[in-house]
């Protein structure tokens, strides 16, 4: 049951972030920032579906690197303080940890794109 529970969070927040996603890239600011650092073309809709697939796939790839169920070293005497949903809150808010690594990873690859094309305009090489 709680593997079950995991994979259903999981594909929730997967779609759930797609979503905000797409609606993030295809919204005015959003239009506008990626013209500026130099990728409008993530800002059409086309554009926001892809980024959208690549985000739910990096979050495939990080359900499929948290290990799954695990056998307990030493049995427990009693379950851990606290009631079960300050658990399940516990466990969302590392999940949302991840999406925002996987997120601030994209960011600074756009950043990074952006510096490499500043410095091959400077010495003459066009840049497409």
């Amino acid at each position: 049951m709680r593997g079950l529970l995991r994979g259903l969070m999981f594909l929730v927040l997967s779609l759930a972030i797609g979503q905000i996603i797409k609606r993030v890239l295809t919204s005015r600011v959003g239009r506008s920032v990626l013209g500026r650092v130099g990728h409008p073309e993530f800002a059409t809709l086309e554009g926001a579906e892809e980024a959208s697939k690549r985000v739910k796939q990096g979050i495939e790839l990080v359900r499929s690197l948290a290990p799954g169920e695990q056998k307990p070293e030493a049995p427990r005497e009693h379950e851990p303080a606290g009631p079960r949903w300050v658990r399940v809150v516990r466990d969302a808010s590392e999940m949302l940890l991840v999406t925002g690594a996987l997120l601030k990873a994209v960011t600074d690859f756009v950043r990074e794109d952006e510096q490499l094309r500043r410095r091959l305009q400077r010495i003459g090489v066009r840049v497409e």
